[in-house]
């Protein structure tokens, strides 16, 4: 159970790594949109607590396919509405250069790649993080 734990962690700690439309966030950030606290962050991702289920509609209401999480298989992005404006929006942050670090633009790139049918033209919204609150970009 354990190493699925681990497994499940580290896609976690992945999807927290682009989860501000591909810029990282802290766990205490990730903590504060979840409605988690950064104790508990830290134990799923490391394995040492399985994801509740609570987290994982959180994470799909947020855009988030849970199947990815739980598996790795498929789409990182929620087949929803949430998930088809997060995988826009990483797509357009990264076609116009706003995801600059190399290793945050392989992880977006791959996974916007498993996703079909997305339109980058759309108006999208920014949000800037610091200290674990959010502010629209205007």
């Amino acid at each position: 159970m354990n190493d699925y734990n681990n497994e499940v962690g580290r896609r976690l700690r992945l999807i927290r790594n682009v989860f501000n439309e591909g810029g990282k966030l802290t766990a205490d950030q990730f903590a504060f949109l979840l409605g988690e606290t950064r104790d508990k962050i830290t134990n799923y991702e490391l394995g040492r607590a399985s994801i509740p289920i609570r987290l994982l509609f959180e994470l799909y209401n947020r855009g988030i396919n849970p199947i990815y999480l739980i598996t790795g298989e498929g789409s990182c992005f929620a087949a929803n509405k949430a998930g088809s404006e997060f995988a826009t929006k990483m797509l357009y942050r990264l076609e116009n250069g706003y995801i600059t670090d190399r290793k945050t633009i392989a992880l977006v790139t791959e996974f916007v790649g498993n996703i079909e049918n997305i339109s980058s033209k759309q108006p999208v919204h920014v949000y800037k993080v610091s200290a674990g609150r959010l502010e629209k970009d205007k």
